[in-house]
């Protein structure tokens, strides 16, 4: 009785979701337009990218700021206030130089794609007895070469990076909408065309 209401259920769903196809194609439509801007000048996509990070950071500082009041004993409050206060000196200086937190930011990138291409490549050739290690393998290599290709750019790459990544993020995003929307939209007709 649970699984064929539970069923009966999803596929309500999958009809809601189905008849919203248009707004999935909407949605993608402005995530391009938004990755079009962005791509227009990419140093002013980083800056913004930095002043919303050291936005968050704000808000996450302040949120831990009130957990630090509300919490019970004064090494766990300090401890709570401790990180706000990093939190917010760090969201400070990322508004105050926003280019040398862009730098910054694409030297720890840089690092982190080295440190995960060496992950996967290792990980692939510890795998070498199953089906398709060579992918994961070849993954590693082109994470390697990116991050290597950050750090050998840098810090110029810096003034950048975040605005291409905003940039290309954005684009995905909005393609993959559209093809999802399409794809709702292409099922719609299937099923009216076919014979019941």
């Amino acid at each position: 009785m649970l699984t064929v209401a539970s069923s009966v259920g999803f596929a309500g769903s999958a009809r809601h979701l189905e008849g919203r196809w248009g707004w999935f194609v909407a949605l993608g439509v402005g995530l391009l337009v938004a990755g079009g801007i962005a791509s227009v000048n990419l140093f002013l996509s980083t800056l913004a990218s930095i002043i919303y990070i050291a936005a968050m950071m704000l808000v996450g500082g302040i949120m831990q700021m009130l957990h630090a009041f509300t919490s019970h004993g004064w090494k766990r409050r300090a401890l709570y206030a401790l990180s706000a206060i990093f939190y917010a000196v760090a969201s400070a200086i990322m508004v105050y130089d926003p280019i040398l937190a862009a730098v910054w930011v694409s030297l720890v990138i840089g690092v982190l794609l080295i440190a995960s291409g060496l992950i996967r490549l290792f990980a692939g050739f510890r795998d070498r007895s199953r089906k398709g290690w060579i992918w994961i393998a070849a993954s590693g290599v082109l994470t390697l070469t990116v991050g290597a290709i950050v750090l050998w750019t840098w810090p110029v790459v810096g003034l950048l990076l975040l605005g291409a990544l905003l940039t290309v993020d954005l684009i995905f995003q909005g393609w993959s909408y559209v093809a999802f929307g399409l794809g709702l939209r292409a099922k719609i007709q299937n099923s009216k065309l076919r014979p019941v």
